[in-house]
């Protein structure tokens, strides 16, 4: 997964920076999502940026948080494999922490939407990236 996150960071154009990732179970999520957003359900992804990321030695830009369950339900909701689905989360988490937000405005969504579509294609094929981490949520 390491390997995976650096190279989102690099199709994102932020090759010198670090960010965090946890999975998580559904009742961990929705303790989070109610706790930093007001609602209250899991969620599939949330990302937390740092406050100021220039006080950061590592050039540490925050946490993604990916609810497992979520996203495997999702992935056979969309058609998606297990690992295409994780991807998505990851590119999504990530580009949050990066300053991108779909939720301001339709421009900013669309902006977001094909950044994250550029990013997945330059990680194709798809990295092989469950094979132990559902284990236990």
């Amino acid at each position: 997964m390491r390997r995976v996150t650096q190279s989102v960071l690099e199709h994102a154009g932020h090759p010198s920076v670090h960010l965090s990732l946890t999975l998580v179970g559904k009742t961990r999520m929705q303790r989070l999502n109610r706790t930093y957003r007001q609602r209250d359900y899991a969620t599939d992804v949330l990302a937390f940026p740092m406050q100021d990321a220039s006080q950061s030695p590592l050039a540490f830009v925050g946490d993604v948080v990916i609810c497992m369950p979520v996203a495997l339900s999702q992935a056979s909701k969309f058609g998606n494999s297990p690992d295409e689905e994780l991807l998505r989360l990851l590119i999504h988490g990530t580009l949050h922490l990066l300053g991108y937000d779909h939720e301001t405005t339709e421009r900013e969504a669309k902006r977001m939407k094909r950044k994250e579509q550029a990013i997945f294609r330059g990680l194709m094929p798809v990295p092989h990236l469950l094979t132990t981490a559902c284990t236990g949520l």
